[in-house]
């Protein structure tokens, strides 16, 4: 079974659970932001992610050059437009994001995307709200994955995790609808057989033991 080669150029908060959840379901993380590179791993990586949570003007140059030659190698992109809906740098930054990278998937929380969505009516991507019910839609398909935990939303960087997991099932299924329910339905059972009285740490370790064993 192939293992698919993720590119992370997401924040620095979340690139533990981010590296670990890519692990735990089969796929080999690739965390790397320095700009002379980012051609050269496109050549390589099967997929990209791009997470603004901590945003500066080196990784949104990096980004750029990424997502450019993932979009030109006809590679899968997901952005994660993290805090978006905050400041005008961001704003600026994930739109410009959208309109020079393309990405396939836009994944955000329900704040993030009612700021976002506006500039784009029509999306040429599949678009991914996340919350107690994820909402995905893209053109004319659309449904709702339920499930997963109260505890998910008080442990850092889960979400950042789902945009890689959505990144891996992007690189594995070409139909992205359906490689988006996957990983939002694979979040949702993780984060529902993860819940513990032991605490968030415990909840921490328990989530990504559980992606391992629905990989």
């Amino acid at each position: 079974m192939k293992q698919p080669i993720i590119h992370c150029i997401t924040n620095h908060v979340a690139m533990d659970l981010t590296a670990n959840s890519l692990l735990a379901i089969g796929a080999r993380p690739l965390m790397s932001f320095a700009l002379n590179e980012m051609e050269q791993i496109a050549q390589i990586s099967d997929a990209l992610l791009i997470n603004i949570g901590t945003l500066d003007d080196v990784l949104i140059e990096s980004a750029l050059v990424a997502g450019r030659a993932m979009h030109e190698l006809a590679k899968p992109v997901v952005l994660d437009p993290v805090g978006v809906q905050a400041t005008d740098y961001r704003m600026q930054a994930a739109r410009k994001i959208i309109d020079t990278c393309h990405p396939l998937v836009v994944k955000g929380n329900l704040a993030e995307m009612q700021a976002l969505m506006p500039y784009y009516p029509m999306p040429d991507f599949v678009a991914v709200t996340t919350g107690e019910k994820d909402y995905i839609q893209y053109g004319s398909r659309d449904t709702y994955v339920s499930g997963g935990s109260p505890m998910q939303t008080q442990v850092t960087a889960m979400g950042c995790a789902a945009g890689a997991i959505i990144a891996a099932k992007l690189a594995t299924n070409k139909d992205a609808f359906d490689a988006c329910v996957e990983a939002m339905m694979l979040m949702k059972k993780a984060g529902q057989e993860a819940q513990t009285d032991k605490g968030l740490g415990s909840y921490r370790v328990n989530f990504v033991d559980c992606l391992s064993h629905h990989a």
